[in-house]
């Protein structure tokens, strides 16, 4: 079995352990790839902000975050940025308020978060972290440059209602995905998700989908593991991820060292 060319590994839930760390077993194993010429890729919900440093800790191609809005590629002076339109991101905005009107909204320029004044932030949001609370929605949209990704959150709805209740109101205007248990909701542009941007990396350093090889536990990591040539949902994701028809593979749990342990496994049989 020849060497994948890519490993791309969602962060939380997936690289990181239950402490949110990279274990000793999994840096060993990427830094055993990439010394033998794998490029790995971190593909991410999270800002470059918090995403950095965990790919500062092993040889790392390319640095996708935002659920691809916002990719810092090794040895290109500029950020690739996908960002959504304002004007529709304003007519997003109005179709949530309708159908959710508990939502607050908060913008990722790529290295900064603005939210408005509904936007309640999660508890585990370091307050640092926010450049400025904006009134309402179109003074934030307006502020914001660019709108990198959209976040709608409530506290009155459970994530997996919201979901459903965002896709339906504003599913035809954007990539509607979420990362976790809390109920926050990612929005990109159409077409903007993990595996899109995955896939224009792949495609600038020539590299097919079959010779890749993807790690996540979220439903927001589904693009980027049935893009890959070999997608593997750890053991302990989301029910979404576990769809016969996804025809992904299974690797053991975050807590478990599952991403060191499936490419140890790849490069013993290479």
């Amino acid at each position: 079995m020849p060497l994948p060319r890519v490993i791309a590994t969602d962060l939380d839930g997936t690289l990181l352990d239950t402490e949110g760390r990279i274990s000793a077993r999994n840096l060993h194993a990427l830094h055993t790839a990439a010394a033998a010429g794998v490029r790995v890729v971190v593909v991410t919900a999270r800002p470059l902000r918090t995403a950095i440093d965990y790919a500062g800790e092993f040889p790392c191609s390319a640095v996708v975050c935002g659920n691809g809005s916002y990719t810092r590629v090794e040895g290109r002076p500029e950020p690739l940025v996908r960002a959504l339109d304002r004007s529709t991101g304003s007519e997003i905005v109005e179709r949530l308020r309708t159908a959710l009107p508990s939502v607050g909204f908060g913008v990722e320029t790529g290295s900064d978060f603005f939210r408005e004044r509904a936007y309640e932030l999660e508890p585990w949001m370091d307050p640092s972290f926010v450049r400025g609370v904006l009134d309402d929605p179109d003074a934030l949209l307006a502020h914001a440059d660019p709108v990198a990704k959209l976040f709608a959150r409530s506290t009155q709805v459970t994530v997996d209602d919201m979901y459903r209740t965002a896709v339906e109101a504003a599913g035809d205007l954007a990539e509607i995905t979420f990362a976790g248990q809390d109920a926050l909701l990612h929005l990109n542009a159409t077409g903007v998700n993990k595996g899109s941007t995955l896939a224009l990396l792949c495609k600038e350093w020539g590299v097919d989908a079959e010779d890749v090889v993807a790690f996540g536990d979220m439903p927001n990591d589904l693009s980027s593991l049935t893009w890959a040539g070999s997608g593997y949902a750890m053991a302990n994701a989301h029910p979404a991820l576990a769809d016969p028809a996804a025809g992904l593979l299974r690797a053991p749990s975050h807590a478990e060292d599952g991403v060191g342990r499936v490419v140890e496994a790849i490069l013993d049989r290479a």
